[in-house]
């Protein structure tokens, strides 16, 4: 099975031929080779299989401990081996280093260039980073050549010579998101090349190893590639071993070779097609939901308009759909009871085109109501407790009076409705992220409420079936778009109240959500919990609709891990910025950056483009029509990287 699966991965290019034990021996039994980054992964099983046929290898790496490790594993099988703890990315300890081998041992055969950092990083998140150019480059090429500079008089010398160069095909086929490592791989690619024909004068040859995905812990924290086959460390070191003793100019996958020649001659269109590629990355994302499940909420949303009637139009009448805190509510009871509202709503002489006032607090009334109204082809304003309703209203549904309380519209039988002549809307009110409430309808549809959702499922994921907490009241913009891509989407909806922090651990404990949506405020009661930091594995901590203030931003983050996401958007404008822990950790309190497809914009007072730290005006465009921008009515300024800091409320 082992032999098969190993000719499948050649076939397959996911290996490269490695060498057998008795074919190695001939060609390194006795040689001196060095092996840098031999501490783990492909350089310690490289210099553990060269130990076994007789080379006499030479250890480099940080870890001492780990080095001693590999060095008693090829010791307790016979073989010869040298420990040489140094860190390779201080080119000054690199030169220490080649001068204190050739001390040691006059001279070195073949060397290994395998040590490297790989970081996944885009550009954009590089802006305020370039330390970790630095660390890169300095690792996989400035440490390397001081090495070699230092090794080479020696080999030249001697009549002879191998340099292996572990790099990595990506420098063939660059992508995004790669530039800091693929370019410092790519400068040592280069120089040895340069260097290639000069060395090959005095008996020196080079192999440059361009391998394709290997399992090891530097590919480990890049999750997208667990998804891929890989080679194992062992297969990747029998190719490296191979080339150590066939020496050949070039190891590389069959299929980089094509993907090569069209990385060089069609610069441009390969270039624009990694950009269509980065801006459909969401869509992987909406791939996850149930296709049955989406085309039911198109057909619905024909019908009922952008409304919670469209939302619950889809799905398994069994799935829970609400949880709150008289218990759980199946999707198939919510639109049995929605229709019974909608009916004693219509029996109450509301008609399609009316506007019907919901006042409830963040339970199945709201729910129901909402999904009712759709159901009728009603305007449904979403009121919060303690607001006067507009004088515009057809009824006003409450939680209790004055009004109509919801719970007496459910308990009647629902009678045919058909399909109402206009279709329905949801209205909200709006504060802005950091200003007093204000009695500003704004029109909600599904592109601003699941628009986000989808743009966000990379990172805050809505799964069918998998339970979501709204901490936030489903009356505003940002516990409205959960509660809605919720139920759109097939997750249950856990409707807690975020101002008790205890309810709220409790329902992560029972519930395990993917996510938790609350406010900063009510986060930082959560926090403060003794036991808070035993909130489940997995779980998002999602905060939104309020300023994050940097020191509780630094403490969510202490106490939760890297699990924390601030949210930025209006009523007004849509969804414009999501921060993740990382932009967190860079800068404590920003709102980050916007998803694909949204554009941000801070003006100044005369309409300019702020620079990056002046403060002005906050714009977004991308959600609606024509790319019109719309102003949030916050203050704030971009970074050198692009991260959005709210510094205000701009004066009305």
């Amino acid at each position: 099975m082992g032999s098969t699966t190993h000719g499948l991965k050649l076939i397959g290019g996911i290996v490269a031929p490695g060498i057998g034990d008795r074919a190695l021996r001939r060609r390194v039994a006795g040689r001196i080779v060095l092996v840098t980054g031999a501490s783990e992964g492909i350089g310690a099983a490289t210099a553990v299989r060269l130990g076994a046929a007789g080379a006499i290898v030479l250890l480099a790496a940080r870890t001492e401990s780990r080095l001693a490790e590999v060095r008693t594993a090829i010791e307790a099988a016979g073989g010869r081996a040298y420990a040489y703890p140094a860190d390779l990315s201080d080119p000054e300890q690199a030169e220490r280093l080649g001068d204190r081998i050739l001390r040691d041992h006059r001279r070195v055969d073949v060397v290994v260039c395998n040590a490297g950092r790989s970081i996944r990083r885009s550009v954009a998140d590089t802006a305020d980073r370039f330390h970790d150019v630095v660390r890169t480059t300095d690792l996989n090429f400035l440490g390397p050549v001081r090495l070699l500079l230092t090794l080479l008089p020696a080999m030249r010398a001697a009549g002879g010579g191998h340099i292996v160069n572990v790099s990595t095909a990506g420098v063939l086929t660059p992508g995004q998101n790669w530039s800091s490592y693929l370019a410092s791989k790519a400068a040592f690619d280069v120089w040895l090349r340069c260097a290639a024909p000069e060395l090959r004068l005095d008996g020196v040859t080079v192999t440059s190893f361009y391998s394709g995905l290997v399992r090891t812990r530097m590919s480990a924290p890049t999750k997208y590639l667990r998804r891929y086959p890989a080679a194992s460390p062992e297969e990747a070191a029998s190719t490296v071993c191979r080339a150590v003793a066939r020496r050949p100019r070039t190891v590389q996958p069959w299929w980089s070779r094509p993907g090569e020649v069209l990385a060089t001659a069609f610069k441009g269109p390969v270039e624009r097609g990694l950009a269509v590629s980065a801006r459909l990355l969401p869509l992987r994302a909406v791939a996850l939901v149930d296709p049955l499940r989406m085309l039911r909420l198109a057909w619905a949303s024909r019908r009922f308009g952008w409304t919670l009637a469209a939302a619950t139009a889809g799905g398994r009448t069994g799935e829970v759909a609400v949880v709150d805190r008289t218990g759980s509510l199946t999707r198939g009871e919510l639109r049995s009871a929605a229709l019974s509202c909608a009916t004693a709503l219509r029996d109450r002489g509301v008609r399609p085109g009316d506007r019907v006032g919901i006042r409830c607090a963040t339970h199945r009334g709201l729910a129901i109501t909402a999904s009712a109204a759709g159901l009728l082809g009603v305007d449904a304003v979403l009121l919060p407790p303690h607001t006067d309703p507009p004088d515009t209203l057809a009824v006003l549904v409450s939680d209790d009076a004055p009004g109509t309380p919801w719970s007496t519209l459910v308990d009647g039988p629902g009678g045919p409705l058909g399909r109402p002549s206009v279709r329905g809307r949801l209205t909200v009110l709006t504060s802005g992220t950091t200003g007093t409430p204000r009695l500003v309808r704004r029109k909600l549809t599904w592109r601003t409420l699941l628009g986000p959702a989808l743009a966000h499922l990379r990172h805050i994921p809505i799964r069918r079936g998998r339970p979501i907490i709204v901490a936030v009241p489903a009356y505003h913009g940002y516990g409205l778009s959960y509660l809605a891509a919720g139920l759109a989407l097939g997750a249950p909806v856990v409707l807690v109240p975020g101002k008790d922090p205890a309810a709220v651990l409790a329902a992560a404990r029972e519930h395990r959500p993917t996510a938790i949506f609350a406010l900063p405020e009510h986060l930082a009661g959560l926090a403060a919990q003794p036991d808070a930091a035993e909130l489940p594995r997995g779980v998002r901590i999602v905060t939104g609709a309020e300023p994050l203030d940097p020191q509780l931003s630094r403490q969510l983050l202490d106490v939760f891990g890297d699990r924390v996401y601030n949210l930025f958007g209006s009523t007004e404008a849509g969804w414009a910025a999501m921060a993740t822990p990382a932009d967190l950790k860079a800068a404590p309190g920003t709102v980050g950056r916007p998803p694909a497809g949204v554009r941000l914009h801070v003006l100044t007072d005369d309409g300019r483009p702020a620079l990056p730290g002046e403060t002005g005006a906050v714009h977004v465009g991308g959600w609606l029509p024509r790319g019109r921008l719309v102003a949030t009515g916050d203050l704030g300024h971009l970074d050198r990287a692009g991260r959005l800091m709210l510094d205000g409320r701009a004066p009305s």
